[in-house]
């Protein structure tokens, strides 16, 4: 669905009546209104960093409905005894009393201090820079999914107290979540913390939005960090409803709710208003929040929207799966997520991001990155580890102990068969009549061995099965089938993410390869951290991806109903199972930091103790996991 023409020009307009051009000093910056004390509650922020400007962000509480004049100033020095930029100008309702400066005329590369006034009141300081246009490296810290009854924002504390080598903080989404008092019960509710959602009910209207944005605002810790480093940012669906596309979402009733057009404006223009990003553009009767910020000849960062410009509706699992859970038609899904018509970004989007890849790549950039929303990453399970508990509507964690069981039973009788085969000397001929056998992973590798041994010498199989422990024998007997990718094929975990859209991802990919992009995708949304191969149809690398875990949102630990002590090993079989991941972290909340050279990339995940977000007191922040990437090579190296 296109926004209409009206109700574009009237989002534009909204969205842009907060924002002031300010190119230098314009004298006074005493900002008088009457006697009444001016409220600087929710910090300031800086964001949209270029090498000239930067957006400065702040709201004052009225005490009134009057309007309020505000002041700022810009300055090279703590001290504000260096200015560069000072004005004045008046916000009002209109805005929600939200004020933005793009303040413009600065040295790239450098870093500023800013505050703003009214009367005798003053903001507290904040700290911002310009991007340089010719750095040695370039570091990020990335962050989505934070939700405030979930648990405390201790993510946003460490990464200001961090923040210092810090070129900006990518916020991949979810800043925050529309669900009522009791619509996210795997999350909770936040009472026993103190943190429950204003208001009670779930988020729908203007009003609704404004004030689910001035609480997270009014959290501590997520001033801190606003207060420190400029923020780039992108919307993911909780801005507007859980699993939402382009018409609609999955946490939308159009007869309880309203027209979900409305909704999805309301939302948008209090994004705009509340977070410090410059004004959208409107092409082709749509929301343009897709864009490139250029970081010399290091990177060119490219933020997508896969949420709301292009996005067709998600498909559902439920519509696969029987009455106990079993997905019963593994194939119909991979054929429906393969549909050429199923579109997450739209074509003009990937017409804009094949235009930026040329020319970041004629300009001689090394790294182009994409950030946005979801997984792209391939994340398909054997089908029977899809299977649906019917008590509670998600996966079973037994499913992958018992894929587990047999998985690891069969590596030892693998194993066994190769270094026999090793030792009588035949290894090559067994594997030189496997199709394809250098690209298969290893347990298929050792399923096809087998395959192969018991057809070819079945006495030798025999013998060496027989050699196996009484519990592997009996484990591979029963439930051998299961590594059977005939019987128990293959299938995208997350519909929601890239793996729903298959067809796009390979029209993404296949502009990727042709354009040589040196391609990075950062992602969020998931809540946990990730580092995955990104592949094409046809198994050929094409990109990087990290994914950042959660700032409080709960992951796969409670998704899945991983109990305490489980989730290493529930980690590691998705390692072993899943051929392009590298790294997982299922349970743990936390960040990760991407600092990028003309050489290299370097990747940290930094995570607290299971649940510690629940605890108001601060956490030991572990770094879990290193991965270097070679400019080169594009392999990942642990470490």
């Amino acid at each position: 669905m296109q926004l209409s023409r009206r109700a574009l020009l009237k989002l534009l307009v909204a969205s842009s009546a907060s924002i002031v051009v300010s190119s230098g000093l314009q004298g006074c910056v005493f900002a008088a209104n009457d006697e009444s004390r001016i409220a600087f509650d929710y910090g300031v922020a800086s964001g949209d960093p270029l090498t000239d400007r930067v957006v400065l962000w702040t709201r004052v509480t009225p005490t009134s409905e009057d309007p309020i004049r505000l002041s700022w100033e810009v300055a090279e020095d703590e001290a504000f005894l260096q200015l560069v930029n000072s004005d004045s100008t008046i916000v009002d309702n209109q805005t929600d009393y939200t004020l933005k400066v793009d303040v413009m005329g600065l040295e790239a590369g450098k870093t500023y201090f800013y505050r703003f006034k009214s009367n005798n009141d003053t903001s507290l300081i904040g700290q911002t820079k310009t991007l340089s246009s010719n750095p040695q490296n370039v570091k990020f810290a990335v962050l989505s999914c934070a939700n405030y009854p979930a648990g405390f924002f201790h993510v946003y504390r460490e990464v200001a107290n961090n923040a210092s080598d810090l070129d900006a903080v990518i916020h991949l989404g979810d800043y925050i979540y529309e669900y009522g008092i009791d619509g996210y019960p795997e999350a909770g509710t936040g009472e026993v913390m103190n943190r429950v959602h204003e208001p009670l009910h779930e988020c729908v209207t203007l009003a609704d939005y404004r004030q689910r944005y001035a609480q997270y605002h009014s959290d501590p810790d997520l001033i801190a960090l606003h207060a420190k480093v400029p923020f780039i940012c992108l919307w993911d669906d909780h801005e507007i409803a859980n699993d939402a596309y382009t018409d609609g979402a999955e946490n939308h009733t159009e007869l309880t709710e309203g027209d979900f057009l409305a909704r999805k404006m309301a939302a948008i223009q209090v994004w705009y208003e509340w977070l410090p990003v410059r004004a959208p553009l409107i092409e082709d009767d749509k929301i343009k929040t897709y864009r490139q910020f250029k970081f010399g000849s290091i990177l060119s960062l490219m933020l997508l929207d896969t949420r709301v410009i292009g996005r067709d509706q998600q498909l559902n699992y439920f519509d696969y799966l029987d009455a106990e859970g079993n997905l019963t038609e593994p194939e119909l899904l991979v054929n429906d997520v393969r549909e050429a018509d199923r579109n997450l970004m739209g074509d003009t989007q990937l017409n804009w991001l094949q235009q930026t890849l040329q020319s970041s790549k004629s300009e001689g950039v090394v790294w182009q990155v994409l950030g946005q929303q979801v997984l792209m990453g391939r994340i398909y399970v054997p089908s029977s580890l899809i299977r649906f508990n019917p008590e509670t509507g998600r996966p079973d964690p037994r499913n992958f102990l018992v894929y587990s069981e047999v998985y690891i039973a069969f590596q030892t009788f693998g194993e066994n068969i190769k270094m026999q085969l090793i030792s009588d000397g035949t290894l090559a001929s067994y594997t030189s009549d496997i199709d394809g056998f250098d690209g298969l992973t290893d347990i298929e590798q050792k399923t096809a061995l087998a395959s192969a041994l018991k057809l070819k010498d079945p006495d030798l199989y025999e013998m060496i099965f027989s050699n196996l422990s009484p519990s592997d024998q009996q484990t591979i007997i029963e439930l051998g089938y299961l590594l059977d990718r005939s019987q128990n094929p293959y299938v995208p975990y997350n519909l929601d993410a890239w793996d729903g859209y298959d067809a796009e991802r390979e029209r993404l990919l296949d502009i990727a390869n042709s354009e040589q992009a040196n391609l990075v995708v950062l992602s969020g949304d998931s809540h946990n951290g990730w580092c995955n191969y990104v592949t094409d149809n046809n198994g050929m690398q094409r990109a990087i991806e990290f994914g950042t875990g959660a700032v409080s949102s709960p992951g796969l630990e409670v998704d899945m109903g991983i109990p305490g002590g489980y989730e290493v090993f529930i980690q590691n079989s998705i390692v072993s199972f899943v051929k392009d991941v590298e790294y997982c972290n299922s349970a743990q909340r936390g960040y990760l930091t991407v600092d990028f050279t003309e050489n290299n990339v370097v990747s940290e995940w930094f995570v607290i103790e299971r649940e510690a977000e629940k605890n108001p007191v601060f956490p030991v922040f572990e770094r879990t996991k290193r991965i270097s990437i070679s400019a080169i090579d594009k392999v990942i190296v642990h470490g």
